[in-house]
């Protein structure tokens, strides 16, 4: 019982920096746009009647220089943890069609950084998050679900995926799942884990298949055409 409650604590608490890093990933990106930093430097100048209106034109055309330049992520653990700066408002864009890459075929998916990694080669890529996975699923147009097992790793949005006595976890991708089957969308195991294996799997991959090599074969026996 003491084990279960660790793990569920453990979960809420990778879900909650998972959350933090979105919201620092937002802040920073809106310190660092030129319609912020314009209204900053009108402020300042309107409190500082004198030197400040004198300095503003060179702010405005410092900002007007500078405004090519890419935004930085100030955050040491935003930096280092990417996977978790990503907007929701993009990842809702990515799976539409709009946001559809050259490579034709949108996978949503539950995945680990190294699943991810090897599905970006040949697909595009919709990732899925506890929180919304089941929304995102039921708005976005993807052709396929993968959930990878090594998702459930401790320190990602999905730690303790397939783990009894994570009870968030599972309903979320029972809700996924469901949302899935609703739109007739295949849903694919990535590996092995004891919580995951009875869920009633479209396919299954062993651990460890390199998803870039494995997809052509799982679209030729779902139908689905590729570019």
């Amino acid at each position: 019982m003491a084990d279960r409650q660790v793990a569920r604590l453990k979960a809420a608490l990778a879900d909650r920096e998972a959350r933090v890093q979105i919201l620092e990933a937002r802040v920073s990106a809106l310190e660092a746009s030129t319609s912020l930093r314009v209204g900053r430097a009108v402020t300042d100048a309107a409190r500082k009647p004198g030197k400040g209106v004198v300095a503003l034109p060179r702010e405005l055309y410092r900002m007007w220089r500078h405004r090519g330049a890419p935004n930085v992520v100030t955050s040491v653990d935003a930096r280092e943890r990417p996977m978790f700066s990503a907007r929701d408002e993009d990842r809702l864009i990515a799976g539409s069609p709009l946001g559809a890459s050259e490579k034709g075929v949108i996978v949503a998916g539950v995945l680990g950084p190294e699943a991810t990694q090897s599905l970006s080669r040949t697909a595009h890529v919709v990732p899925l998050m506890p929180h919304d996975a089941a929304l995102l699923l039921d708005t976005a147009d993807v052709d396929l679900v993968i959930v990878d097992a090594a998702a459930g790793a401790a320190g990602g949005p999905w730690a303790y995926l397939g783990v009894p006595g994570v009870p968030d976890r599972e309903r979320a991708l029972l809700g996924l799942m469901e949302v899935a089957r609703g739109r007739g969308r295949p849903l694919v195991l990535l590996g092995t884990s004891p919580g995951l294996a009875g869920l009633g799997w479209d396919a299954t991959l062993k651990d460890g298949t390199e998803l870039d090599e494995a997809l052509p074969g799982l679209c030729a026996r779902f139908g689905i055409d590729r570019p």
